[in-house]
């Protein structure tokens, strides 16, 4: 068995690890999770943001496991909607004002518990989704208030390896991965 890497990503505490392996869907935010931010414009208009596949490997690996995948965004990008589509994402709601109500509706429709639902979000429209999921997780440098409200800080930013810091520590806690049984062996 490996040892868990604490040096480079959260190390959860057994009571947390015992809540994550109730999760059975992640939801995410988009810009400043699964990217770092940053929207490029060019002078004809058109966007571009950049995404990990480290995070997106880590994503499937998720779904393979029969995690189900969500994303809620506030920016209404189709640059957003294609890559979360070719990682064939469960639920995708983009142009979202409230994302609260949205997670609420999602959960309800899909026959999950909130206890059952992780947020992972950097901004303070994401503290209404963080009211209606049972684990609630910011990255490196997310908004202080959004860090104050998280179970869990990763140790990477967004964009920049978070989602995949979040996927592996799930995975060890539901005993997949190369990391199984390192959280429990603290």
């Amino acid at each position: 068995m490996k040892s868990w890497p604490a040096d480079q990503w959260f190390m959860p505490n057994p009571s947390l690890v015992d809540k994550i392996r109730k999760l059975r869907i992640l939801v995410l935010d988009v810009d400043g999770v699964l990217t770092d931010g940053t929207i490029l414009r060019l002078a004809d208009g058109t966007e571009a943001r950049k995404f990990s596949v480290y995070d997106g490997h880590g994503l499937g690996l998720l779904k393979s496991e029969g995690w189900v995948l969500a994303a809620v965004s506030r920016e209404p990008s189709m640059i957003t909607k294609s890559r979360l589509e070719k990682l064939n994402f469960d639920e995708i709601h983009i142009g979202i004002e409230d994302k609260g109500s949205t997670i609420v509706e999602m959960l309800n429709r899909l026959g999950i518990k909130r206890e059952h639902a992780a947020f992972f979000g950097d901004d303070l429209p994401d503290i209404s989704a963080f009211e209606n999921v049972g684990i609630r997780v910011a990255p490196n440098g997310a908004h202080p208030v959004v860090e104050d409200a998280a179970d869990i800080v990763t140790i990477s930013r967004g964009g920049y390896g978070a989602v995949r810091e979040i996927c592996e520590i799930f995975r060890a806690c539901h005993g997949k991965g190369p990391y199984v049984g390192a959280l429990t062996q603290q």
